[in-house]
């Protein structure tokens, strides 16, 4: 094409004909802020950021859609662009969570909770799990500190997560158009659009159905090309940005697609296309089921051996030694080993090295999409008696053959009905933890590429293999590296054809992965149609238990709860908790008592979704039963006249001050309450406080109720217009409260903060709570939770609430679920 010359902010350069003015820009390296352009995309224009100005064009053109020009002069910075791009930010992010962007504390605060909050809906970059990379925030911070003169509005739409691998915000939402126009590219006929008009207007399915009805086939592209968040991987959704990326292929069928495994401090968290091309796209297994596999909770992890018939945890040396010893007794020809016929060629070559020459007896593969049935030929020779002892590298053997064995060796990743009857359990690798090669149904050799350690004491099968033949004295298995064994192998003679098909519908999918239902380990497959093990399917009934008689989520994500439960309603009193179970196998979790009524029985909970625990009580309804409720629990706060009262409460806390702010307000106190929320659409109970409280400050993050700033402020504000405080209560977000505890301090005024935050389960019990008090361990659970603010060590505290981070990020479910109606 012919090449034209243009000048961007003084800079010459040259572009080939037909570049539009952004791709010119980015060639030489010059930013134009943009968030609906991809070099991936067509053109399009939607967000309009990427205003330039063009001597001899009126007005201020997108880059993104204005081809490039001989000679044209384009100026990207300037007072009038700047002015003009605040505008647009201004306008994006008026329906955009942006509390935190605008947040005078946001800096430090982000530096004590570094890791984002696992809320359900997104109200502010807090408990954003796209955070590290969203575009907004992105240009917001590039951009000074951004404006907010237009109204805040959020759209309240539901938290959608009823479609398997996926939740999608449309709170987050910007109507930039990538998410169906990359569907268009890659599947020619986009699953999904923009339905509605105006302020209505929303990406989804047609008509509002399921994504599955849509003709979705769940390859991801939506979710890795959104800057917003909108749409989330629902497994790799609170893992944080990607730090490390590796090229592999795919073993999961015999199609073999490339791919690209994101790892983050060293995990398997997620699988993208190795380009937004049509070639490239992953099939749903690909995208996601792959990394749910390799992080399976229930993988096998050590070496087992039988002993007097129980098994028995061994170290490697141990169990090679006596898997050798037994198999001596075999190298008649009774022997044989099952493999998969998605083995990659190292393991595959090596095993039948094995059994062809050390052995003397048979390898037989097993083909992908039959379960027990493949191996018919085999489990007719061990009835007769022919084989008797058998080394499986998979779930393929049904009861009879299993029963029929003398001697049963199983080298897998997951639990099984034979690992359970196995005499000797070998933990293999798989997927992200191996090197070596695999061969696609198209005969192609395409490398593998490892990048991160199995789990606990799992080794590659090739090196199992070859230290358990060196232990029998064979000759021949002196490899180190699999490298080794890919050059030998390097002239090998392709094997029968994998079974090639197209996996374009989800009915194409595999339901097997080495013999094991893909869905027992990756629970939303079951949605789209592939089967799962046999087992009891709870009716999600709790009987007896606590009838849960009004529930309503007030603002998002806080749900407020009115449960009968008359022993603890008869006893409790201002600042204890209850402990809640929602099913008999729940974790205990505690909850704040906001109220409660002794002639009804009744106790009433602020629910904050930020967590595992708290979504099984968010999606409860009306007329459900919880299995447990037990307290009142902690240490009540002492009420007494102290005089003028202050009280602070955030978030969760707005709702754990109200009992309080009522009894000290009975016992005769001034009662101040200062009620913070990071925006204005989740403030609640404002009325409530009206009632018992002789005054109420409402103060929001970005200022659109009340003044702008947190807790502190107002107390400074208070404190400087004379108003004298006797007495602080802070009950809120560890950071609030450390800010709190900061400012009484200078000031010389009691503060007693609750440090419900770090309970775990609340009884003492798991010692997760422990917290130092001038210098003393205390336990916030029985010793409080209500301490002095003024003696608490907050680092040390800040350091305890992120040690479970990783465990609970693992705990969040993964089946699909639909949440109650929208707040009201």
């Amino acid at each position: 094409m012919a090449e034209i010359r243009l000048d961007i902010d003084g800079q010459r350069i040259a572009v080939e004909s037909g570049a539009t003015v952004l791709e010119a820009a980015r060639q030489a390296h010059i930013h134009i802020p943009t968030v609906c352009a991809h070099e991936d995309l067509p053109n399009y224009g939607a967000c309009r950021m990427c205003v330039v100005e063009i001597e001899g064009v009126r007005g201020y053109p997108t880059a993104c859609t204005t081809p490039a020009a001989d000679g044209m002069i384009v100026r990207t910075q300037g007072d009038k662009l700047t002015e003009l791009r605040d505008h647009i930010l201004e306008m994006m992010l008026s329906g955009h969570p942006s509390a935190c962007l605008v947040c005078d504390h946001r800096a430090e605060c982000e530096k004590h909770r570094p890791q984002v909050t696992k809320a359900g809906r997104t109200t502010r970059c807090g408990f954003c799990s796209h955070r590290p990379t969203c575009a907004i925030r992105e240009i917001s911070l590039e951009a000074r500190t951004p404006r907010l003169n237009l109204p805040t509005i959020y759209s309240l739409h539901n938290l959608e997560r009823d479609d398997p691998f996926m939740d999608r915000d449309h709170n987050l939402c910007i109507l930039c158009g990538r998410c169906w126009r990359i569907c268009e590219k890659i599947h020619g006929r986009p699953a999904i659009s923009i339905n509605y008009r105006g302020r209505k207007a929303k990406i989804g399915a047609a008509f509002e159905s399921s994504y599955i009805e849509s003709g979705c086939t769940f390859c991801g592209a939506c979710i890795d090309i959104c800057p917003t968040g909108t749409l989330t991987d629902r497994f790799a959704r609170w893992y944080g940005r990607p730090t490390s990326a590796q090229m592999s292929v795919c073993t999961l069928c015999p199609e073999g697609c490339s791919m690209r495994q994101m790892f983050v401090d060293g995990q398997l968290v997620a699988v993208e296309m190795t380009g937004y091309r049509r070639e490239a796209r992953l099939c749903a297994l690909g995208r996601f089921a792959y990394a749910q596999l390799v992080n399976a909770p229930n993988r096998l992890r050590a070496p087992v051996i039988r002993e007097d018939g129980e098994q028995i945890p061994v170290d490697w040396p141990e169990a090679t030694s006596a898997v050798a010893g037994k198999l001596a007794a075999y190298r008649d020809g009774s022997f044989a080993a099952v493999v998969g016929d998605l083995a990659t060629r190292e393991n595959r070559y090596i095993l039948q090295k094995f059994t062809e020459q050390v052995m003397g007896g048979q390898l037989i593969v097993a083909p992908l999409n039959d379960g027990n049935g493949s191996l018919v030929s085999i489990g007719g020779q061990i009835k007769s008696g022919n084989i008797k002892a058998v080394l499986v590298t998979g779930d393929y053997l049904g009861g009879e053959e299993l029963d029929a064995i003398e001697y049963l060796i199983v080298s897998d990743f997951l639990p099984s009905a034979a690992a359970e009857r196995a005499d000797a359990v070998l933990p293999a690798a798989i997927g992200s933890e191996l090197e070596g090669t695999f061969r696609n149904a198209a005969g192609q050799v395409k490398r593998l590429g490892k990048a991160n350690d199995a789990p606990g004491q799992a080794r590659p099968e090739w090196r199992i293999i070859c230290e358990l033949a060196r232990a029998m004295d064979a000759a021949g298995f002196d490899y180190t590296a699999v490298e080794e064994v890919t050059e030998k192998i390097a002239g090998d003679a392709p094997p029968p054809a994998l079974d090639a098909q197209p996996r374009d519908r989800l009915s194409d999918l595999p339901a097997r992965s080495r013999g094991h239902l893909i869905a027992d380990a990756v629970p939303a497959l079951e949605s789209i149609g592939l089967p799962v093990s046999e087992k009891p399917v709870p009716d999600g009934k709790v009987d007896g238990g606590f009838a849960i008689i009004e529930k309503t989520e007030i603002v998002p994500n806080f749900h407020r709860l009115v449960i009968e439960a008359p022993a603890v309603a008869r006893h409790a009193k201002p600042g204890q908790f209850a402990i809640v179970m929602v099913t008999p196998t729940s974790e205990r979790v505690p909850f704040t008592l906001i109220d409660w009524n002794a002639e009804r029985g009744t106790i009433t909970l602020i629910v904050e979704e930020v967590g595992r625990s708290s979504r099984e009580m968010a999606v409860l309804k009306a007329g459900d039963r919880v299995a447990h409720v037990t307290g009142p629990l902690g240490l009540p706060l002492p009420i007494e006249n102290y005089g003028t009262v202050v009280l602070g409460g955030g978030c969760y806390g707005i709702g754990a001050i109200y009992p309080i702010a009522r009894a000290l307000k009975q016992a005769g106190n001034t009662v101040v309450c200062v009620l913070e929320a990071c925006s204005h659409y989740v403030l609640y109970m404002t009325d409530q406080f009206e009632k018992v409280c002789d005054r109420v400050e409402l103060v929001t993050k970005d200022g659109t109720a009340g003044s702008k700033g947190g807790v502190q402020e107002v107390f400074c504000s208070l404190h400087e217009r004379g108003v004298k405080i006797d007495r602080f209560v802070a009950i809120g977000c560890t950071f609030m409260m450390k800010m709190v505890a900061e400012k009484t301090k200078e000031l010389g005024v009691p503060l007693d903060v609750a440090l419900n935050p770090i309970m775990v389960d609340g009884t003492g019990m798991c010692g997760a709570c422990r917290v130092s008090i001038s210098g003393k361990t205390k336990f916030a659970c029985v010793d409080g939770p209500f301490f002095d603010g003024h003696e608490v060590d907050w680092d040390e505290l800040f350091s305890r609430r992120g040690a479970y981070a990783k465990v609970e990020i693992e705990a969040m479910p993964q089946q699909s679920c639909e949440l109650s109606a929208g707040a009201t």
